[in-house]
């Protein structure tokens, strides 16, 4: 099998590559969607970048992508433009733009590159892909929702046996701007000077086991939308974070089984899921848990949130699905001023630190 079993497991995973359209032999367009409707029980929004609350919400999930692929013998060209569920319509975000070349076992590319971090990085934002509504929170929210950077990366690509293959992905990254509206009142900008890491994958016919290491330098920003200038805004140089990520998948037949962590300076999460397929219908179970380590801003050091995730996916077609979830968010523990921690939710949630959580999702690829 070799080189094949990386191209079919990716494959299998990345939706968009194969319900792409063919315009020409080495040109081809692909796209993705999801939309919802989603409720919860608690008036503090939980989800940063989703903002579900106790309203009826049929754009908290939002998404639309499109991608364009153009392939010349070793040579590729990928370009990726989504309309995330923080972005309004007239400003889609540019996920990916490079050029790539491959010269035996490796790949070379340059450009906006996807950060690979996580089990489901590579195909981030397509909820076609996904089992569950969403990717997990407690692990893909850990660095609020930037998935992508600018900069290069290098893939080796080596088969251990013919059952057996092993991917290694070195990566820098280059100067960059990043924001994320933390919650009404506070958005954070990230201005990264430089970055470097690595992800190893093995993969064999039944499972994938995923490990990543980043290392970034950067300058926050905080922006206080209710606060008068110039004091409305908080520059925070020379700031660094090191992650590090562990994952992996196993596919008993009908069962599959998914559990993923990571660890950063802040703290860290990790979840776990069991899936099992019955025909068109499967039903999922997963539990997640999140934990914050004492500094000099905080002195609260313990588990500071979970969640409860129950759900069915339906799968109407071979490209879309409908997923009917619930799901109850918890926070734990208090900060210096007394208040209730986050957690889960974008800001503290007072008195009522739970939300239950409701989903009904329809994803789509072409």
């Amino acid at each position: 099998m070799k080189k094949q079993l990386l191209t079919m497991s990716l494959a299998a995973v990345s939706i968009p590559a194969f319900s792409a359209v063919d315009i020409t032999e080495n040109f081809s367009i692909s796209g993705f969607g999801s939309t919802s409707w989603a409720r919860s029980d608690n008036d503090m929004p939980v989800m940063i970048n989703r903002n579900v609350s106790d309203e009826n919400c049929f754009d908290c999930d939002t998404t639309f992508g499109v991608q364009l692929d153009y392939f010349y013998e070793a040579f590729k060209a990928s370009v990726q433009v989504v309309k995330r569920p923080q972005d309004h319509w007239s400003e889609p975000q540019l996920e990916w733009a490079y050029l790539g070349y491959s010269i035996g076992d490796f790949e070379f590319r340059g450009g906006r590159l996807r950060l690979p971090l996580f089990l489901a990085s590579e195909y981030y934002y397509v909820g076609h892909a996904y089992t569950m509504a969403r990717p997990n929170e407690e692990v893909y929210n850990s660095i609020l929702g930037i998935t992508a950077f600018n900069g290069a990366s290098v893939t080796w690509n080596y088969g251990i046996n013919d059952e057996l293959q092993l991917a290694l992905t070195p990566f820098v990254g280059f100067k960059d701007n990043n924001e994320v509206d933390f919650n009404p009142s506070v958005t954070l900008e990230f201005e990264t000077k430089n970055m470097w890491g690595a992800n190893l994958q093995l993969i064999g016919d039944s499972f994938r086991v995923n490990f990543a290491y980043l290392d970034s330098n950067f300058d926050q920003i905080i922006k206080l939308h209710q606060v008068p200038a110039p004091w409305n805004e908080q520059r925070q140089p020379d700031q660094n974070i090191k992650l590090y990520s562990l994952g992996g998948e196993y596919d008993f037949g009908q069962l599959k089984l998914t559990a993923e962590g990571q660890q950063n300076d802040l703290g860290s999460s990790w979840y776990g899921s069991a899936a099992y397929r019955v025909q068109k219908f499967t039903p999922y179970i997963a539990y997640g848990q999140t934990y914050r380590e004492a500094s000099d801003d905080n002195a609260y050091d313990g588990k500071t949130g979970d969640s409860w995730t129950l759900g069915l996916r339906y799968d109407v077609l071979y490209n879309v699905s409908i997923n009917a979830e619930w799901q109850r968010f918890e926070s734990f523990g208090l900060d210096n001023n007394g208040r209730p921690i986050s957690g889960p939710f974008i800001d503290s949630p007072g008195s009522d630190t739970d939300a239950n959580m409701y989903t009904i999702m329809v994803n789509f690829v072409f």
